[in-house]
């Protein structure tokens, strides 16, 4: 033994892209040959284009045109039964995905409505609690400052100043009732199943897509909200509308070589 110890799948069959890329190079060796020809022509083409090569340098970029056509031709037809396949297993896991969200989402609705309910019921109880501190506070507080107002011994004192510490924590305890009634919604709905899952409702901002109006849509406060593709994609549209000028972009005429 030489002491090497072999890597696991080091006599194991050839991955499926190996076979595949072999498979490809087998298949298509004329068109291999025929780019390998074109690249190693590519060594001796001219660096500078001028009247005296100006026709052989249109025919090799044509010539490089076709080989690219017979190539995305080639691949296209060869991916085409992959991609079949490929829609083949999309269509079968969609079509269970699409069943499943369409479950959830109606379920997802029914249990909203339930915690909307829950969360307004849960909102109105702290809110009379809230309701019921303010008014055991402010009513402790009256009596604490009576206790205050007629001091006659010691013992009046003693009972003014127990009045006041019990009203000081009435006073804090509906401040804490108010707090808690202003709670968020999540806070107000949260409900637990047996099997680990935990149910709230989430505040957020969204909008009604109906209301979009185009024509007066603040465009200017988006501004900064646009992504650059959707920029481009908007110019883009300009100019091939016919626009020649817009504020904020360099438009301009160029020229780009055809070989037919």
């Amino acid at each position: 033994m030489d002491g090497k110890i072999a890597q696991t799948g080091h006599n194991g069959p050839p991955a499926d892209e190996d076979i595949l890329r072999q498979s490809l190079l087998e298949t298509n060796g004329d068109l291999v040959s025929r780019v390998d020809a074109l690249m190693d022509s590519m060594t001796r083409t001219p660096e500078v284009v001028d009247a005296s090569n100006a026709g052989a340098v249109g025919d090799f970029i044509k010539q490089l045109t076709g080989a690219n056509k017979e190539s995305d031709s080639r691949r296209k037809a060869t991916k085409e039964p992959y991609l079949a396949g490929g829609r083949t297993v999309d269509g079968f896991f969609k079509s269970l995905d699409s069943k499943l969200l369409d479950a959830k989402k109606k379920m997802e609705n029914r249990l909203d409505v339930h915690l909307r309910a829950v969360a307004e019921a849960e909102r109105k109880q702290r809110e009379e609690e809230a309701r019921l501190q303010r008014e055991e506070a402010a009513r402790l507080q009256r009596e604490a400052d009576e206790k205050a107002a007629s001091l006659a011994t010691e013992t009046d004192l003693d009972t003014a100043v127990a009045a006041e510490e019990t009203a000081t924590q009435a006073n804090a305890d509906a401040v804490q009732a108010e707090k808690s009634a202003s709670a968020n919604a999540a806070d107000m709905s949260r409900t637990r199943g047996d099997y680990g899952s935990v149910s709230s409702l989430r505040t957020f901002r969204t909008f009604d897509e109906k209301s979009v109006k185009r024509e007066s849509l603040d465009l200017e406060t988006l501004r900064d909200h646009l992504p650059a593709a959707a920029l481009e994609q908007a110019i883009r549209s300009f100019i091939k509308a016919g626009g020649h000028t817009l504020k904020g972009v360099h438009i301009f005429e160029d020229t780009k070589t055809v070989v037919r």
